[in-house]
């Protein structure tokens, strides 16, 4: 579950650089395995199926049986969010550039009309 922000964590965010915001995306990425990783973890059990965290997230995937689209999708994250590391963005492939780019905006949008929001209450007189 996502942590409550502060004021102070928000403008950071809206401060943030582009840079700043891919290494948060990913952050949330890895947070976001972390979750799949548990949801593995708990199906292998529910299965009578040993769990083995050195194994492949995509491998423990095929071997439970989930879809050869859903394994892809978590490949292709896991291979963007490598090259983000290795500060080869160009390397990503377009269509997820901007799927990538697509969340930034909206996460900026939201961080935007929040700070409007925030703006137009200080300006408004305390009684």
């Amino acid at each position: 579950m996502p942590e409550k922000q502060t004021r102070e964590s928000i403008g950071a965010e809206l401060n943030a650089t582009e840079t700043e915001r891919l290494i948060n995306l990913v952050k949330e990425i890895l947070c976001d395995i972390d979750e799949v990783e548990a949801g593995l973890r708990q199906m292998e059990e529910e299965r009578g199926l040993p769990s083995d965290s050195s194994k492949p997230l995509v491998d423990r995937m095929a071997h439970l049986g989930m879809s050869p689209e859903a394994i892809e999708r978590v490949g292709e994250l896991f291979d963007a969010a490598a090259k983000i590391h290795q500060g080869e963005i160009d390397e990503i492939p377009d269509h997820l550039r901007r799927e990538l780019a697509k969340t930034a905006e909206a996460k900026i949008s939201a961080l935007d009309q929040l700070q409007d929001v925030l703006d137009a209450r200080r300006r408004q007189p305390r009684d």
